[in-house]
């Protein structure tokens, strides 16, 4: 049985040593949010949360996952 590491970063940290743009928003019954591509997500839940993901993409986002991929696998 392995055990997960988990890391926390502040958001300051990430603006201030990353230079990331960091932003917030909040989630209503019935909203969506997209995340365009080389953008990274968190989230915090409150409660009872029954959530899903849907990834897609156009066309013109193929060399984006194709630039991902090889990344991923440098990392590896």
């Amino acid at each position: 049985m392995s055990s997960a590491v988990t890391h926390q970063v502040s958001p300051d940290e990430l603006r201030q040593v990353g230079g990331m743009q960091v932003r917030r928003t909040v989630q209503q019954q019935g909203q969506f949010i997209v995340v365009f591509p080389q953008c990274f997500t968190a989230r915090v839940d409150c409660g009872y949360n029954i959530s899903d993901y849907i990834h897609f993409a156009g066309i013109d986002w193929l060399s984006v996952g194709l630039s991902a991929s090889n990344v991923r696998k440098l990392n590896m």
